[in-house]
């Protein structure tokens, strides 16, 4: 992978980031339809690499609140932004990977 299509790929993951927040901050609760179509956009993104089991996406949401790089990366996005990825990422995985 080429530097370029490392910066590329970290611009792309942070306006996805960015577009969460705004759901967020809009009031769409995590299994709403438009915050669910941002998942499965990561979710399809994140397959395109590997085979992504329903208990390691969940593990990922996880991660989101307990990784503290993680958190701390979606919380200067928008405060509250870890918890609700992992709550949208719960939701996702109840409903299309169960």
């Amino acid at each position: 992978m080429s530097p370029q299509d490392v910066e590329a790929g970290q611009r792309e993951r942070t306006a996805q980031m960015i577009r969460l927040a705004e759901l967020m901050t809009a009031g769409h609760a995590a299994g709403a339809a438009p915050v669910q179509a941002e998942i499965d956009v990561q979710y399809r993104a994140l397959t395109a690499l590997r085979a992504v089991t329903s208990d390691e996406y969940r593990a990922i949401g996880r991660a989101c609140v307990d990784n503290a790089a993680w958190r701390a990366a979606y919380e200067a996005v928008a405060p509250g932004l870890a918890a609700y990825q992992r709550d949208a990422i719960t939701a996702y995985a109840e409903a299309r990977l169960a």
